[in-house]
């Protein structure tokens, strides 16, 4: 699950480094009653979530992260840690803040980067409408992403591929791509497994926090995504839907719908 080399022009920079992006297309209709945030999984790019911004039509305007090394970015050198990361994209948000409602949603690594950034807009005082976090288990639960950077680059992919899936079959029989892919992958499973002290010490966050979890995913299994209550204060919820490690990726609707309910109702 990497876009590499995805179609021109399907996104527009919000924010002149490129941390935040948008899609293109606007229908000009009703103006969205929330801003969904997303952040990509590791390697990803905002091309994952270009269904998303069709799914959500009106309901939400869709914004994608877009850290360096990917899509618009992909001359630039992978970003050095979770932190860099989340002060980067908090202050392109709040740059660009329009005072509609944030949501934030985190896939996989995207979930750290999510998480560190709702703090930061908590202590702005733009705290967001809800946290909802995808396919990673909570932060002070044991990861498997420091073990397998000790892989030799074969070791790694294959494992990756395994664990995760949803690597493209260009990747696999592309060299360059292959090449390119690895470099992400390790820098971003290298700031996965450095958190912040902080991310797991400090108190939880005050807005309500949805976990979402794909029911087939054995890197983050339902039961471990229950721990993800511990990390706010304003109220949790859990979903199992039906999929692997990409479920929201590969089967965006179902995923899109219900992260806009418990948006619109956070406190059910």
């Amino acid at each position: 699950m990497i876009a590499l080399r995805p179609p021109p022009a399907r996104w527009a920079r919000v924010d002149p480094a490129g941390w935040l992006v948008r899609p293109l297309a606007a229908d000009g209709g009703t103006p969205p009653g929330l801003r969904l945030v997303c952040f990509p999984h590791a390697g990803g790019g905002p091309a994952a979530f270009r269904p998303w911004a069709l799914v959500a039509r009106q309901d939400a305007a869709v914004m994608a992260v877009q850290l360096p090394g990917r899509e618009q970015r992909a001359a630039e050198a992978p970003v050095a840690s979770i932190t860099a990361a989340a002060d980067a994209v908090t202050a392109a948000l709040l740059a660009c803040d329009d005072g509609l409602p944030l949501v934030l949603y985190g896939h996989s690594m995207g979930t750290l980067v999510a998480l560190e950034v709702a703090h930061r807009l908590h202590a702005a005082g733009r705290t967001p409408r809800l946290l909802a976090v995808g396919a990673r288990i909570p932060p002070d639960q044991a990861s498997r992403a420091a073990a397998l950077l000790d892989l030799d680059d074969d070791g790694f992919f294959d494992t990756v591929d395994r664990l995760y899936g949803g690597t493209p079959v260009a990747v696999r029989n592309d060299p360059s791509l292959r090449a390119h892919y690895l470099r992400l992958m390790r820098a971003d499973f290298a700031i996965g497994s450095r958190l912040p002290a902080a991310t797991i010490d400090r108190p939880p966050l005050p807005c309500p926090i949805l976990a979402l979890s794909g029911a087939d995913d054995r890197a983050a299994p339902p039961a471990a995504m229950a721990g993800w209550a511990a990390f706010t204060a304003g109220g949790f919820s859990a979903v199992t839907l039906p999929g692997g490690h990409f479920f929201a990726i590969e089967w965006p609707r179902p995923a899109v719908a219900r992260i806009l309910a418990a948006a619109r109702n956070p406190a059910d």
